[in-house]
């Protein structure tokens, strides 16, 4: 016959009325420790676990609702292109009655040329504001304005240690995509224009500088007026002290 274990005879001294902590006692003799409340919970499993049978997730979507499956999927990451799969699965299944696995779903991003990029952030235009620029830049496109004597300026903040966020590694070296990182990098400020002319010498300053009117003034004067002046005397000194006179005033 089968050998009886331990745990058999559990059941036997249950149904003999055999209390937790005898139970206890008995199995230590036997050379196995468990506790009276381990024992109970062993007693109330049930004797057979039924599992549900496995049923693999569908690799191929029928020809009949293809389209639209497909067309629901890009409606999904046009709504939301930050969109989980497992958000998509859910949906195909409730929509459609139809459990598939991951592969279509990557095979239609694909077909209609949907990629994966890192998330880049920038600064948000007021809602109020809109409507404006985009007023104004419609007008500039029927005036057909090149833009000749204007030059475009921003500053960004740079951080000067490397911050990738991929690396290109063998295989066997996954270790080395681990980077060890200051808590506190160093950081430059960098400001710079571009124009018709050409680009502007950057101006490069500390990134805890607070760029206030007289440090913005002090930034035209090192990084554009001279290279303005190269070509024109008087226009951007004009154009300096109306940016100056505003700053102070504020």
């Amino acid at each position: 016959g089968l050998d009886k274990s331990w745990k058999d005879f559990l059941v036997g001294w249950q149904d003999e009325g055999i209390s937790y902590e005898e139970m206890s006692s008995r199995c230590a003799n036997m050379g196995h420790t468990i506790s009276p409340r381990a024992i109970s919970r062993l007693l109330a499993l049930p004797l057979e676990i039924t599992k549900e049978p496995y049923t693999p997730r569908a690799t191929t979507i029928p020809p009949v609702i293809y389209h639209e499956v497909k067309q629901y999927i890009i409606d999904l990451y046009d709504e939301d292109d930050e969109v989980q799969m497992s958000e998509i699965l859910l949906g195909v299944e409730r929509n459609f009655g139809l459990r598939v696995s991951e592969y279509p779903i990557d095979r239609i991003r694909k077909e209609a040329g949907l990629c994966a990029l890192n998330t880049r952030y920038g600064h948000s235009v007021r809602e109020a504001n809109r409507l404006p620029r985009v007023n104004f830049c419609k007008l500039k496109q029927e005036e057909k304005a090149t833009f000749r004597h204007h030059v475009f300026t921003d500053e960004s903040m740079v951080q000067l240690d490397p911050n990738s966020r991929i690396v290109w590694v063998h295989s066997t070296a996954r270790h080395r995509r681990i980077k060890s990182t200051f808590k506190h990098p160093q950081k430059v400020m960098i400001w710079g224009g571009i124009s018709w002319k050409g680009v502007t010498p950057l101006t490069i300053f500390n990134g805890t500088c607070r760029v206030d009117g007289p440090e913005y003034c002090k930034v035209l004067r090192d990084g554009y007026v001279d290279w303005e002046m190269e070509e024109i005397e008087v226009l951007p000194i004009l154009y300096l002290l109306s940016i100056e006179l505003k700053h102070y005033l504020h």
